[in-house]
């Protein structure tokens, strides 16, 4: 019997860092594997979608055609990306790894108190969700305030590079994830630079059911009513994660805001894949790999979001009206009043 005891150093791959996702070349694309968690029997409920239920396509692979099943959507990534930086004690705001980085936040008056409604980290349009476009900071709409802040002008060619430095001292988020401020200017669109799906091939369907049956009653909607559930099996299931560094390349900005979005998505890639979510009741996934990262957050704030670097992005704007610096790095966030 071979007793020597197993080497304790493994080789480890370099750890991925900021720059790595910038020198990446086009995008920058991670395939992370992805198993059924135990207790589940290798099933899981994908994503549905109004009118087409379970989405199944073919796509090549390997110079043939293979079925592959849509598992979670970009959206619904993005939301849960969005949801884990949250405070749990004060879910319409950052935790504390995030504090300093910019965004809005809507209060209102309740019983005489003033407390948080919702902010752009929450609303499913980020800063162009109607709830934020019609608060009030003072007497005048945050719609007109976002308008000058970002010298919207339907009359003039639109300069998305220069709104996306002012975006990025109002709510980087709206970068990284992407916004459409139609309300404003129909031109003014940002795709996101952090996009992520999951996918599954070969995915053989699971169908079950059941009933529904009132206790008390058999009748109206305490009826028996039998019901039927579709579940997937796959032996391949994969979260795909792409930085799209083309696109961040094309927004005009400096080196040390380019590394902030670059952390700042580390650090959502972290924190996803350190605590997987369960997805639905019955999609409850796990990660089969581990990734050596350094998003150095806290750093990357305190480089790019200066008061120096803010108010040369804002040009002549008086930026009277944004929000103010905190006490050790970044800025607090800004506070609008429901209408």
């Amino acid at each position: 019997m071979n007793t020597q005891k197993p080497s304790t150093s493994q080789p480890t791959e370099p750890p991925i860092t900021p720059d790595t996702l910038l020198g990446a070349g086009r995008r920058w694309h991670l395939p992370v594997a992805l198993k059924v968690a135990d207790g589940f029997d290798e099933r899981f409920q994908p994503t549905g979608f109004p009118n087409l239920g379970p989405a199944l396509y073919k796509a090549m692979h390997d110079g043939a055609p293979t079925d592959y099943l849509f598992v979670e959507s970009a959206q619904s990534l993005a939301n849960w990306m969005e949801a884990i930086c949250l405070d749990p004690e004060k879910p319409c705001r950052y935790n504390t790894d995030c504090a300093g980085i910019p965004y809005v936040v809507v209060r209102e008056n309740v019983n005489g108190k003033i407390e948080d409604l919702t902010s752009s980290l929450t609303e499913p349009h980020r800063l162009a969700s109607d709830v934020i476009l019609d608060g009030k900071t003072g007497n005048e709409k945050f719609s007109g305030v976002l308008e000058k802040l970002l010298q919207v002008d339907k009359q003039r060619p639109v300069h998305l590079p220069r709104i996306a430095k002012r975006l990025l001292y109002l709510d980087p988020a709206c970068l990284l994830h992407g916004v459409f401020l139609e309300k404003l200017d129909g031109r003014i669109r940002f795709p996101r630079l952090l996009s992520a799906a999951i996918t599954a091939k070969h995915a053989e369907p699971v169908n079950a059911g059941g009933v529904m049956r009132g206790y008390v009653t058999a009748s109206g909607s305490e009826a028996s009513i039998p019901y039927s559930t579709q579940h997937f099996s796959s032996s391949e299931i994969r979260l795909h994660l792409t930085f799209h560094v083309d696109s961040l390349n094309g927004l005009g900005l400096d080196l040390d805001q380019k590394k902030f979005l670059a952390a700042f998505a580390l650090y959502k890639i972290n924190k996803l894949l350190g605590s997987f979510p369960r997805l639905r009741t019955a999609c409850v996934l796990d990660s089969e790999s581990s990734f050596n990262t350094e998003p150095k957050l806290s750093e990357a704030i305190k480089t790019a979001f200066t008061p120096a670097l803010r108010q040369a992005a804002f040009d002549s704007v008086n930026v009277d009206g944004l929000p103010k610096a905190a006490a050790e790095q970044g800025f607090e966030a800004l506070e609008v009043l429901r209408s």
